[in-house]
């Protein structure tokens, strides 16, 4: 058995209103007047109130410009300078908040899709809280939005595979940096869900003394095919590029029921017996058809709204601050069954069951 807990949501410093950001969008690509109205009307449109950036490009309070500074893309390499600029403090802070004890650290899980390198933030990680030295390490990179189900299942593991285990899993997403002016209508959805943040949490072999917990109790995942070109993300000379069509709302809603259905088949479920509902954010769309095909009209996933509109689309962590909206409601019981759905490239759909 594994319980997760010690969850801890940070963001940086500069938030946006979705108003303010629609306004940078449409002089940043020289729309005309009607363009710019059909943009400030996605915008408004979004479900999303704010959004963070760990730079000020995007802040109408601020002249000055830290990577998007005239008109030529940034470089790689100047994104990921910044990545770990400005993202391992975040990272750092989170994990600090979920690991009381780094001497009882058995194993380091780190996530991220915005960035990478070797040596990586695992070894950052592992000095700046000075964690033991023999402590087992993995990475989960460029997975996407679902990355932090991955994570979560090697912990399981781990803590399946070693009744000592205590797995700390800390993740930062700065998808801001990689913000990108090509006009298309993937690039366009782009930038009006993603934002910046980092999360962290503890999953252990053993029980906690309080009930601020979640208990992990299954996972399934499944693969809808007829999605692969749909939802895409690679590597460019001028950037992390998306792949994001319209489509995608369409293909969940299609493939959510039987997928959800299996899943709680798998774990000796009904959707009745569901008290939470934690869907990954992945835009207004998205969770309108998925309460629509679900028919969670009466069980809406209130957490993932909510963190849709504070903060959009945080990529892999955002599941963390949907979880850790939940375990912070006063009426929150580790009794209370809780099942957990993510999306990403692939099309790929991950679920996770939660105190059965």
């Amino acid at each position: 058995m594994s319980y997760l807990f010690n969850l801890s949501c940070v963001l940086p410093e500069h938030k946006n209103t979705q108003e303010q950001l629609a306004l940078y969008m449409q002089e940043q690509y020289g729309f005309n007047e009607e363009e710019k109205k059909r943009l400030r009307t996605m915008y408004a449109r979004s479900g999303i109130e704010y959004r963070y950036s760990c730079i000020s490009d995007f802040s109408e309070t601020t002249s000055s410009k830290e990577l998007f500074i005239g008109e030529d893309e940034p470089s790689v390499s100047n994104r990921m300078e910044i990545f770990f600029r400005k993202g391992f403090p975040l990272l750092a802070q989170a994990a600090k908040k979920s690991c009381v004890d780094p001497n009882q650290i058995t194993h380091l899980i780190t996530v991220s899709c915005t960035g990478m390198a070797a040596p990586g933030l695992d070894l950052l990680l592992c000095k700046e809280l000075n964690l033991p030295l023999e402590v087992n390490r993995s990475s989960v990179n460029f997975m996407g939005c679902y990355a932090y189900f991955h994570a979560l299942k090697i912990a399981d593991a781990y803590c399946k595979a070693n009744p000592n285990a205590q797995v700390l899993v800390a993740g930062i997403e700065l998808c801001t940096l990689h913000f990108n002016k090509i006009n298309t209508t993937d690039q366009l959805a782009a930038n009006l869900l993603f934002g910046d943040g980092a999360a962290a949490c503890l999953v252990s072999a053993q029980k906690p003394s309080h009930n601020k917990y979640f208990h992990i109790h299954q996972f399934y995942s499944a693969i809808i095919p007829k999605g692969e070109q749909d939802m895409a993300w690679r590597i460019d000379e001028k950037g992390f590029l998306m792949t994001l069509s319209a489509y995608i709302p369409q293909l969940i809603e299609e493939g959510i029921s039987a997928i959800v259905g299996k899943a709680l088949e798998t774990s000796g479920l009904s959707k009745d017996t569901i008290i939470h509902w934690a869907f990954h954010p992945g835009g207004r769309k998205i969770l309108d058809k998925i309460v629509s095909e679900l028919a969670l009209e009466n069980n809406l996933p209130k957490a993932s709204y909510d963190v849709l509109k504070q903060v959009g689309n945080l990529s892999s962590v955002t599941l963390v601050f949907v979880l850790n909206q939940l375990l912070n409601d006063e009426k929150y019981s580790p009794n209370q069954t809780t099942f957990a759905a993510g999306f990403g490239p692939g099309l790929t759909i991950e679920t996770m069951v939660l105190n059965k």
